[in-house]
């Protein structure tokens, strides 16, 4: 195959380790497209996390890039936007808080392909699965800060599979 032709050289390869990349470059993607649709989150820090997932989708065939720094930038970032939630929510709200949201459910599906590369033998760096778990939760902190901060109230979701 000629190299023009050739979108990425691990696409013919076996096991998780390509989709874990895919997955990532996807989520830098969409990542910087959420950066035009949200309103009240500071654009340098989306940029810091296209950067951050970068990093993160290099670590397992390269070498980590994310390590204690990284996860204490995230915290830092995750602690700014926080908001306090006694409940399940539905993911709605502005249109930059549903992008987050995708971004949020997005990281979980790679932390399953974290899990299964693990399952796979490869050596997954703690740091980049705390990482990501954080990502997630960072996602969701956003989303709330979002919705706080258009004055959308949150729609509380009570689960009828799990009813007490």
């Amino acid at each position: 195959m000629r190299m023009e032709y050739c979108a990425y050289s691990f696409l013919s390869e076996d096991g998780s380790l390509c989709d874990y990349e895919i997955a990532t470059d996807e989520l830098a993607s969409m990542t910087a497209v959420c950066a035009h649709h949200v309103k009240h989150i500071k654009r340098k820090d989306i940029q810091e996390l296209v950067t951050l997932i970068y990093h993160a989708n290099g670590s397992i065939r390269g070498k980590c890039a994310i390590q204690k720094h990284e996860v204490m930038r995230l915290h830092a970032m995750y602690e700014f936007y926080f908001v306090r939630i006694e409940h399940f929510v539905l993911p709605v709200g502005s249109l930059g808080t549903a992008y987050l949201h995708v971004l949020r459910a997005k990281t979980k599906a790679i932390i399953r392909i974290l899990t299964k590369l693990q399952k796979e033998g490869h050596t997954i760096n703690h740091h980049l699965l705390d990482f990501m778990n954080l990502l997630a939760n960072t996602f969701f902190m956003m989303c709330l800060y979002e919705n706080k901060a258009e004055g959308i109230a949150e729609q509380v979701f009570i689960s009828k599979s799990y009813e007490s």
